[in-house]
């Protein structure tokens, strides 16, 4: 798991038993102009998506934002497994490089 991610959650996670609250402030750069923002939509069942409403109202944080880091996650988690199987002469490989490669949503701790 993800450094960050899983630190993050460990905190909401501690922040909910523990009963503290310091509501964080995660920018969303749509208002800004500093990132280009497309949507992307998915038809999921009923019960993945109740689950999903549930976590982030336990963890307070937004959908959005538990949905990007996830998908973050998957992506290095599948790059990494891809990349452990590819040569350099492959073309997924060649496309990584070109589009900015792994993490090239979420650099250095770089929050979305």
């Amino acid at each position: 798991m993800n450094r960050e991610f899983n630190e993050f959650l460990t905190y909401k996670v501690l922040e909910q038993k523990h009963g503290f609250s310091t509501a964080i402030d995660l920018n969303d750069h749509d208002d800004t102009g500093e990132i280009e923002i497309k949507n992307v939509c998915t038809k999921m069942t009923r019960q993945l998506s109740d689950r999903i409403d549930t976590t982030v109202q336990f963890l307070d944080i937004r959908k959005r934002k538990f949905i990007e880091m996830a998908i973050i996650q998957a992506l290095d988690d599948a790059d990494s497994i891809i990349g452990d199987f590819l040569t350099s002469d492959d073309k997924w490989i060649e496309e990584q490089r070109r589009t900015g490669g792994e993490n090239h949503l979420m650099h250095e701790g770089e929050v979305i």
